[in-house]
Order: structure tokens, then C-alpha cells, then sequence
């Protein structure tokens, strides 16, 4: 019979105990990391006080959210106020008033120096214009309303780099007002020059830059029934026909190159608001517009593309727009719904990103 040497046991056991415990943490670092706080839910933080689709929402400096409420002429035919912004305080838990009429404001980010930058869209009331608030005096000034001497089609959302240069995707989503330019994604530096960086993208909606400033985001947004803009573009493309997410490469100074499709839901139209976090992931929202039965979800992408996460909203809504809170309450996220105004948040397990 064969007998091991004396303690030839004890090395035995030991290596097999250490490789069952490099095989479980091997198991640990390749689980796909966590996007929500275990056991987080929706939690309504705001219903009462908007009266159609809540849209917009960004976090200030000092932690208080803000957010649009839309008001359509084609829904709000009398009396009319020209569109919403409130404000509401984490720490109160108080929504109130705070810009109205916001020039039919669809689209907010606070950029590096504190200021909200509203992108206004088009309607009777709308400014068609991507406008600097300061929120510590309430100073309003146009930042810019027109390329080339002709005016935007509609700015729908704005976004900005670690150098303080805006972006913003303009495109018709209401209205009837006279379109001159095409569907794009603009560029305004420094000094005010604005530049146009994009006209792939059927009908883009939302618009984020990358933490590390290499990388543009625009979701697209196909539902049928909206607006065609007769200047263009005709077509996609990148072929995209329901709801995705365009990829551009961003050089240092803002210029855009190597487009092509980083995400694409082949079931929902459309890709609408989206939200970055601290470690380069975007959040997006997806849904089917005005379309019964409703359908929505927000979809968590990490920068290669791949899904980290869905995230299921409220039963009964849909998502419209998504973004991060700042300092004690920077593991929130916040949604707004499409067709009834409501705010939400949740927790995370990640922290926003801002410039």
C-alpha cells in the first residue's frame, strides 16, 4: 500500500483550502457590480405641484433639484404659462415655484461655475435658445439662439465638458414653428462660438459627456409619430430605428469623430434623458412614448457597452428624464415621468458625476 510521508497530509489540505478560496474570490471580482443600494426602491418625493410631464432634472451645487414641468400648447390651450421650473429641497422636502415662464424649458444642467443652463425648445412660447441662469442672483442671459444666422429647431438638452464647453442636441418634439436648420448636436465654446458637431442622429434627445471628457453620449429617439424636420436629416445614420445611444470620440478641443452605436433597444422607440455617474457609467431612459399599453425602463451601461443593471420605475409610469443629487445625496437618483408629474428617487450604490 502507498503511504504518504510524515505531515504530507497537512500541505495537501492546506492548497486545496486556498484554492477553493482563490476560486470563490476569483467568483467575487468578475460579479457584476451593484448599481442600486441593497433593498433600495422608488421613493415619490414630489406629485402635487406640476401638471403635465416632468423633465429636466439636475442637481445644484448646494443639493437642491430642479425640474420642468412642460406645458405643450397643443395641451394647454388657455392661460398658458409658458413652461415650468421648480425646485425642490432634500432637506425639507418643499417643492416650490421657481422660473415661470421658463421659455418651454425641456432640458437643464448646472455647469462648472454653479449656473443652470436651460435649453428652451420651440411652441408659441418657447425661446429656442440654450440660456444661463445664475442661481444666486436669478440673472437670465441668452447664451445662444442661432447657427448661422438662422434659428435653432428646438434645444432639448445640454450637457458640458471639464473645459466649460456646452453641448446640446437640438430637434422638434412639439411645435409648428418654422424649422431652418436640420436636426444636430451643437457645440458652443468659450467665447460663444457655436458649432455645428453633428447631424447623424435621426432626432437626438439627451446628450452627456464622459467623466475623462473623451467621450460623447446622444440618445436617439424614433417614435413615430413626432415631428419630421423637412431640412433633415433624412435618415439615421447609424440605422438606428428604435431607441439607442451614439458613441463619439472627443478630442481636446470638442471636435467629435468616430460615431457609431453603443446601445440599441430593439423593442422601445425611444432613448430620452440620460445621467452619468462617477465611474464613467450612463443611465438612460427608454419608453414608447404615447403608446399603449405604457412601457419604460432606465438601462445602466458601463463604457464598454455593457448592461450593468435595468431598472425597472414605477408601476405605471414612464421615465422621462434621470439625474444624479450632489453632496449628502449624491447616491439619489431622480426620475421624472412622461404625461404626469411626478418626481422620484432612489438609492445607489454609485455617486454622481459633475464637472
Amino acid at each position: 500500500m502507498f503511504s504518504l510521508p510524515r505531515f504530507g497530509v497537512l500541505p495537501l489540505v492546506l492548497a486545496a483550502f486556498v484554492s477553493i478560496l482563490l476560486a470563490g474570490c476569483g467568483s467575487m471580482v468578475t460579479a457584476p457590480p451593484r448599481v442600486l443600494a441593497q433593498g433600495a426602491a422608488w421613493e415619490e418625493v414630489s406629485s402635487r405641484v406640476g401638471r403635465f410631464t416632468s423633465e429636466g432634472v439636475v442637481a445644484a451645487r448646494d443639493g437642491t433639484i430642479y425640474v420642468i414641468d412642460l406645458t405643450p400648447a397643443e395641451v394647454f390651450k388657455q392661460n398658458n404659462p409658458g413652461g415650468t421650473i421648480y425646485r425642490y429641497d432634500p432637506a425639507t422636502g418643499v417643492t416650490a415655484k421657481y422660473m415661470e415662464p421658463s421659455g418651454m424649458a425641456f432640458g437643464l444642467h448646472v455647469d462648472r461655475s454653479g449656473d443652470l443652463i436651460i435649453a428652451q425648445g420651440a411652441e408659441p412660447a418657447g425661446g429656442r435658445a440654450i440660456v444661463r441662469r445664475n442661481l444666486a442672483s436669478g440673472a437670465t442671459t441668452v447664451i445662444a439662439n442661432s447657427y448661422q444666422g438662422k434659428r435653432f429647431v428646438a434645444p432639448n438638452d445640454v450637457t458640458s465638458d471639464e473645459r466649460g464647453r456646452l453641448y446640446f442636441t437640438d430637434a422638434r418634439y412639439w411645435g409648428h414653428e418654422l424649422m431652418e436648420l436640420p436636426n444636430a448636436v451643437y457645440r458652443i465654446d468659450m467665447d460663444g462660438r457655436v458649432v455645428q458637431i453633428s447631424t447623424d442622429v435621426l432626432r437626438p434627445n439627451g446628450i452627456e459627456v464622459s467623466p475623462d471628457s473623451r467621450r460623447l453620449y446622444v440618445a436617439a429617439c424614433n417614435v413615430a409619430v413626432l415631428p419630421r424636420n423637412p431640412i433633415g436629416p433624412a435618415a439615421d445614420r447609424f440605422g438606428l430605428t428604435t431607441a439607442g445611444v451614439v458613441a463619439y470620440d472627443l478630442d481636446r478641443d470638442g471636435n467629435v469623430s468616430n460615431g457609431r452605436v453603443f446601445y440599441r433597444d430593439p423593442e422601445l422607440p425611444c432613448a430620452d434623458g440620460m445621467a452619468m455617474d462617477a465611474d464613467g457609467n450612463l443611465y438612460v431612459t427608454v419608453h414608447n412614448g404615447r403608446q399603449m399599453p405604457l412601457k419604460g425602463q432606465i438601462v445602466v451601461l458601463d463604457p464598454d457597452g455593457k448592461v450593468l443593471e435595468t431598472i425597472a420605475p414605477v408601476e405605471g409610469v414612464r421615465p422621462a428624464s434621470i439625474g444624479f443629487g450632489r453632496g449628502s445625496d449624491a447616491n439619489s437618483l431622480y426620475m421624472t415621468t412622461l404625461f404626469q408629474w411626478r418626481l422620484y428617487r432612489i438609492k445607489t450604490v454609485r455617486r454622481g458625476h459633475d464637472f
